[in-house]
């Protein structure tokens, strides 16, 4: 659970996708459900529409009901969110989007655009909390310590931004600001309306939730919905080293975050029969976890976990601000790589993109008002 926001000054309505609220409260107006199905059916399928005002209700007069519109208007935002600014890297791949949420509190999300033999795949990295409590020491966001959840709409309405930048996302990575797992209930909401056939329509194994290991979460996860994948941030081979630089693995134990993921794992085989099932990320810190030793150390750790399924996404360290770390050099982590590899596991480096926009892995922060912000500093 994370820090309590104020809302009391908000200067707009609930998100609509805010999806329980909105269903009682078209109840406390006798409006049958199946309205507000159309009514979401219609915004998923046109992300440019981020006003009632630009609603086509003409479209819609058969499906809702005369009185709807004019209540909608004064309980509920079709965006409860909106795009404070945008930072498009000079390569073209990445835009970070800078979002307000209706309490005046900011988060990141970023588009970031791979290039395949036949096309391109967008994926939507969104933010699940204000901050974060996890204070891992090589990430920018976890400077700013917890100060709130969002809610499922404000989840959601990270990915609808998307679509409307590139109306060919198919993939969300829970991977920006905040630990996934501890604003569980609107991180699984949010998950089932992106992947609910009427609304966004995301193929199972295309969303992504990644973890610093919340044990009783893990095997949650894998009860509630299967169709989610899970990205273990590991980024130590053992509990000592992964202290040092995490501090919240004081409260989980490597071996049962480990175990934990195993029973996720088996969840999940029946629906997913072919390819990884879970993705370990381990942030590769120069002259910290980046030796011949930790690379031999993880690969005990790991082939014999997870049936199998797995990949190991090292990510070279993007240099931040006013944190103690270097990145690695080309040729260290491809020797990580290679270690791993002969050890049997996939495993691959992962790309850097969006770095010149502060959009990289790590580096994702709101500093307060008037200060210096990331995307500033890196120039």
């Amino acid at each position: 659970m994370g820090g309590r926001r104020k809302f009391a000054s908000a200067s707009r309505p609930p998100s609509v996708w805010d999806v329980d609220h909105l269903r009682r409260e078209l109840e406390s107006i006798d409006v049958d459900w199946r309205h507000g199905e159309a009514l979401l059916t219609y915004l998923a399928h046109h992300p440019e529409v981020t006003t009632w005002a630009d609603v086509n209700w003409a479209a819609l007069k058969r499906r809702v009901p005369q009185k709807l519109p004019a209540f909608l208007e004064d309980a509920f935002s079709v965006r409860s969110t909106r795009v404070a600014s945008r930072h498009d890297s000079k390569d073209g791949t990445t835009t970070k989007v800078v979002v307000e949420l209706r309490d005046g509190a900011e988060v990141e999300a970023v588009v970031m655009r791979h290039a395949t033999l036949r096309s391109t795949r967008v994926t939507c990295c969104v933010s699940s909390q204000v901050g974060c409590a996890m204070a891992c020491s090589f990430c920018a966001t976890g400077t700013m310590g917890d100060r709130g959840d969002l809610s499922r709409g404000e989840i959601v309405e990270q990915v609808l931004i998307a679509r409307s930048l590139e109306p060919s996302t198919r993939n969300v990575v829970f991977m920006g600001m905040g630990e996934p797992l501890n604003n569980y209930d609107s991180v699984v909401g949010a998950c089932r309306l992106l992947l609910d056939s009427q609304y966004l329509a995301l193929r199972a194994g295309r969303v992504t939730v990644s973890t610093v290991g919340v044990v009783e979460r893990i095997r949650q996860l894998g009860e509630d919905e299967p169709r989610v994948g899970l990205a273990l941030s590991l980024h130590a081979p053992d509990q000592a080293k992964r202290e040092a630089i995490m501090p919240a693995a004081r409260g989980h134990r490597i071996d049962r975050v480990l175990d934990a993921v195993d029973a996720h794992v088996a969840l999940r085989l029946p629906l997913i029969t072919k390819g990884p099932l879970i993705m370990v990320e381990y942030i590769l810190l120069g002259g910290c976890n980046d030796s011949d030793a930790d690379a031999e150390a993880l690969g005990d750790l790991l082939e014999h976990r997870f049936a199998g399924r797995l990949m190991v996404n090292l990510i070279p360290y993007n240099p931040t601000p006013d944190l103690p770390y270097d990145r690695p050099t080309e040729g260290r982590a491809r020797a990580f790589q290679a270690i791993l590899t002969q050890r049997g596991l996939l495993c691959c480096v992962r790309v850097t993109m969006g770095s010149d926009v502060a959009g990289a892995c790590g580096q994702l922060l709101k500093k307060k008002r008037g200060a210096v912000d990331i995307e500033d500093a890196a120039g």
